[in-house]
């Protein structure tokens, strides 16, 4: 299973040459620490430094050293972080709730959709969702263990909780200790105290995170810790930096339905499956699952700052919370098993709806190869298989078929229209027009672009974005005062700049579909545009 997510999470992050989300700011923050040597506070060009905590640049960095700097190597620490999170969720699924549930945990998990597009990103939240992970599943084994290494399971856990902390972090102590500590609250019990070796544990937590936050204070000064600490976590979390998102208290709530899809569905049969199994539980490890999923919810509910990934890391609990409800389906009564089953077709069918869909694709991208309809004869037949294991009663093999048949839809999609697509992934282009010494600008419409330019450019990346200039008299104003320098604009902008300074000329230009990728939303209303290369010389 794990081999097969391998395959699926490694399938394009080479080929889709276009970074999505902040992918941009961790894959040329690590590419100008390893040129420039910087790797105590490494940042993207418009970032203060330690603006993040350094252990994702590091290992991306690791990765350039190794395979060069490129988009597959960005996306490569990831990958390998997922793999690991779908390994230790097998782990402890089995510990908890036997074989059967550890596999269907791994396959909802690598099958839903937040987990799924995260495993293939250049940035810090799968790395932080291994770390957390890893922490919470061993203080777990610690507390539930009744053998004789509670203790070095508890150990390794800080060890975990401490890379989290370098990763992303006071949040990883946050999504770690709520849980724990309501745990040790409700079981009121000293002997989990002692099991957690709260005095050498904390003294090891502080051996491996603290370290680097003093050598940041004895080069750089107190600034950047100030403005971490404070800034990036405090005044984030109140709205006083960034500004408040404007959601509603009940969004995360609401986003963990679309993180965990399609299986999040089956959280209200899940509860119902543990409420009746209650007397059952030899410990209550299952307590732990949901407290690791309700306190991440709760946590970045309270933020006045809210994004839907923030619940990535509460994504293992899900799985481990709602697999045994299918591992042990012949268990539940008709109507719920039936309810299950018709959850498992329903799915089936919206997998066939997408796949054909993506013909809708296909003549967007202008991709008229037999190729594009492999993935609807796939969801049909997976769809097919599907029918045949419900009606023998073969749940548990049901799910993992269906699961096969997203990972194998996603795939043949992959295969069909990425080429096209590549077509409309600008950077790659638009850079390889820049002479070299080149200032390049990109006007306020387009500044998201930047540092997917800068990271497509040989040092020193001469990329300014003109934030805040909707007038674009600050860009008219640099073209002039250096005639070697170059702008990408949208083409609604250029009517307006070529009225004003008649000698710009368009230097290149290429069409896009935006930052959102080859997705629903793009094949459901597509909106090409295009980006233009402006200057004064060719």
């Amino acid at each position: 299973m794990i081999a097969l997510a391998a395959v699926l999470f490694v399938s394009d992050v080479w080929i889709y040459k276009e970074f999505v989300r902040a992918e941009s700011y961790f894959a040329l923050g690590s590419r100008l620490m390893v040129e420039q040597g910087d790797w105590l506070t490494p940042h993207a060009p418009d970032e203060l430094p330690l603006n993040k905590p350094p252990l994702t640049y590091w290992l991306i960095g690791i990765s350039y050293k190794l395979l060069g700097a490129n988009y597959g190597s960005a996306r490569l620490p990831s990958v390998l972080a997922a793999l690991l999170v779908l390994a230790i969720v097998y782990s402890l699924g089995v510990r908890l709730d036997g074989q059967r549930a550890g596999l269907i945990s791994v396959a909802m998990l690598a099958s839903s959709y937040l987990f799924l597009s995260f495993a293939r990103m250049a940035m810090s939240d799968m790395l932080l969702t291994l770390c957390v992970t890893a922490s919470l599943a061993c203080f777990v084994i610690a507390l539930t263990d009744q053998g004789s290494r509670p203790r070095a399971w508890a150990l390794l856990g800080y060890v975990a909780l401490a890379l989290g902390v370098l990763t992303k972090g006071p949040v990883a102590v946050a999504l770690v200790a709520a849980p724990i500590g309501l745990e040790l609250v409700f079981r009121f019990n000293r002997g989990d105290l002692r099991k957690l070796r709260l005095l050498p544990g904390l003294i090891l937590f502080l051996l491996i995170s603290a370290p680097y936050f003093f050598l940041v204070y004895a080069r750089v000064g107190a600034g950047p810790l100030r403005f971490f600490f404070f800034g990036e976590n405090l005044q984030r979390f109140t709205g006083q930096i960034y500004g408040a998102s404007g959601r509603p208290v009940w969004y995360e709530l609401a986003a963990f339905f679309s993180d965990f899809a399609p299986w999040s569905l089956l959280v209200f049969v899940a509860l119902w499956f543990r409420w009746r199994r209650r007397a059952e539980q030899e410990s209550n490890s299952a307590l732990l699952l949901y407290l690791w999923l309700g306190c991440a919810i709760v946590l970045f509910s309270l933020s006045s700052f809210k994004l839907d990934y923030y619940l990535l890391p509460a994504m293992p609990a899900s799985a481990l919370i709602i697999a045994p409800v299918i591992a042990n389906a012949e268990k539940l009564p008709r109507f719920l098993r039936r309810t299950v089953d018709a959850f498992l077709i329903l799915s089936a069918v919206a997998i066939l709806l997408i796949a054909s869909l993506s013909l809708k694709a296909a003549a967007v991208l202008s991709a008229f190869t037999s190729l594009r309809f492999v993935p609807v004869g796939v969801a049909l037949v997976g769809l097919g298989v599907i029918v045949v294991f419900l009606v023998r009663r073969k749940t548990w093999q049901a799910t993992l078929v269906l699961t096969a048949t997203m990972w194998a839809t996603i795939l043949t999609m992959q295969w069909a229209f990425l080429p096209a697509f590549a077509r409309y992934l600008p950077a790659t282009q638009l850079a390889a027009s820049v002479s070299t010494g080149s200032v390049l600008y990109t006007s306020w419409a387009a500044s998201d672009w930047a540092n997917c330019l800068a990271f497509n450019l040989p040092s020193p990346h001469r990329v300014e974005r003109l934030i805040g200039d909707r007038d674009n008299e600050r860009l008219l104003l640099m073209l002039k005062s250096d005639p070697k320098s170059v702008a990408v604009v949208r083409e609604s902008e250029y009517s307006s700049l070529v009225a004003q300074n008649p000698v710009l000329k368009i230097l290149a230009q290429a069409e896009t579909f935006g930052h959102g990728g080859l997705s629903l939303n793009m094949i459901r209303a597509p909106r090409r545009e295009r980006l233009l290369l402006i200057g004064h010389y060719r």
